[in-house]
């Protein structure tokens, strides 16, 4: 029989017997708790074929077809499948969260009809998502398996990095970290993204929805012009290809990475400025990052947006909080964040820095976060905070780079190869050397 899609939204009517990922009981199915009228209920829609062969095994998405709800079902603390008949049992398991299961049906000797109930609580949130199914099990000699098309193979969209001969170039010790979008065109969803250097797989993620990133750090045995493959895989094996162009070079990265200095971190004599110096600074101490009292509630993002710098430059950080609104203890270089957030410049934060003798030494770092800062998302906050300790650690000027430093707004997570290599350079000078 022709499969077809059909989506189902059912209230749960009855109740069955609990059932783990191994299968059903065989005793009579107790009385499921009745529903706290204080929580709220989402509906889900199920995702699924009307009927399957004996021994098939299918991919089941659950949906409130609304994102926010999605996210809180994915986190949900309890969950309870349910279906009858509850012998021959099923094979139930989740796979990436509660909106993906997997379910394997047992072989049957006649027509059977299994109809299963989901139940999931987020007891924080304090909501409750419910769905109910009913698949056609057909009998052994009726399961022949029609002849199925090949499924079409996913899309992939790169928007990091751009063939521009500049971003794309990779040495050693840098991170290459690849973005982009892959959408399935099938009937099963993408959950594999791997990329292949020299036949050599340097990377692999699971797609969150359509987006991914891929970290590489291997780029083959020799240098020289290199094809990326980026390969994305559907739960019904369909596998779609992009080949992205690199350039591994190490004479050309540090080229670029020397250029970079020069233009935004030497001042018009070409002295080297930098934070701290070689005893008291990166990458021989952690930086000091202090937080007075307004800003210490929103300590996790500061300890990401440091997150950010250390993956791409190796730089350490400590995260101290300064609750007395007091000056900071010990010697500088140090870091302080504040929150002036009954005050509205027109912009959500700022940096200034602080020059000790000689003055191409930078000793202390000022960073203020305003009121506008609060508005944003708390991804956009953590770039913002990331923006700011790179005016201190990385140039006080904005760049024309499209990176995090970019005049043009702290709205990408982006460094590029040349620019950490650039910082580990940086780093292993001291102050108001020449490159």
């Amino acid at each position: 029989m022709k499969k077809m899609l059909m989506f189902v939204v059912v209230t749960i009517l009855m109740s069955l017997t609990l059932v783990g990922c191994g299968g059903g009981k065989k005793s009579p199915p107790p009385l499921t708790p009745p529903i706290d009228n204080t929580e709220k209920v989402e509906r889900l829609t199920a995702n699924y074929p009307p009927e399957v062969r004996s021994g098939e095994e299918i991919t089941i998405e659950l949906t409130t077809n609304k994102e926010t709800a999605d996210k809180i079902l994915e986190q949900a603390d309890k969950d309870n499948i349910v279906y009858e008949p509850y012998n021959p049992p099923l094979e139930i398991k989740k796979l990436q969260n509660n909106r993906f299961w997997k379910i394997k049906f047992p072989k049957v000797n006649k027509d059977t009809i299994y109809t299963i109930y989901f139940l999931f609580v987020n007891t924080r949130e304090n909501i409750r998502f419910e769905a109910q199914i009913q698949i056609l099990v057909r009998k052994i000699e009726d399961t022949q398996p029609p002849p199925q098309p090949n499924p079409e193979p996913p899309s992939i969209q790169i928007v990091y990095p751009w063939e521009d001969g500049k971003v794309n170039v990779v040495g050693d010790n840098v991170i290459l970290t690849i973005k982009g979008y892959t959408y399935s065109r099938s009937n099963g969803y993408v959950n594999k993204v791997e990329a292949f250097i020299d036949n050599e797989k340097v990377a692999e993620t699971i797609p969150n929805y359509d987006y991914f990133e891929l970290d590489i750090t291997r780029f083959g045995n020799r240098q020289g012009n290199k094809q990326v493959i980026i390969r994305a895989t559907t739960t019904d094996n369909a596998i779609g290809e992009h080949r992205l162009n690199v350039i591994y070079d190490n004479n050309l990265l540090y080229s670029l990475a020397v250029e970079f200095l020069r233009k935004y971190s030497t001042n018009p004599l070409g002295e080297l400025e930098r934070f701290g110096n070689l005893s008291n600074g990166p990458y021989t101490k952690p930086v000091r990052i202090y937080l007075w009292p307004e800003v210490i509630p929103y300590r996790n993002l500061v300890e990401r947006a440091c997150n950010f710098w250390t993956k791409y430059t190796d730089i350490k950080f400590e995260v101290i909080d300064n609750p007395e609104d007091k000056r900071p203890p010990g010697d500088p270089p140090l870091i302080g964040i504040h929150g002036y957030f009954n005050k509205d410049p027109g912009y959500g934060a700022e940096a200034e820095i602080g020059y000790s003798d000689p003055a191409r030494e930078v000793s202390s770092g000022t960073i203020r976060l305003y009121k506008g800062w609060l508005t944003y998302s708390e991804n956009t906050k953590i770039v913002v905070i990331a923006h700011e300790i790179g005016h201190v650690l990385v140039t006080f000027a904005h760049t024309d780079e499209g990176d995090i430093m970019d005049y043009r707004g702290p709205t990408k997570d982006l460094f590029h190869t040349y620019q950490q290599l650039a910082m580990k350079i940086k780093y292993s000078k001291n102050p108001g050397e020449n490159l």
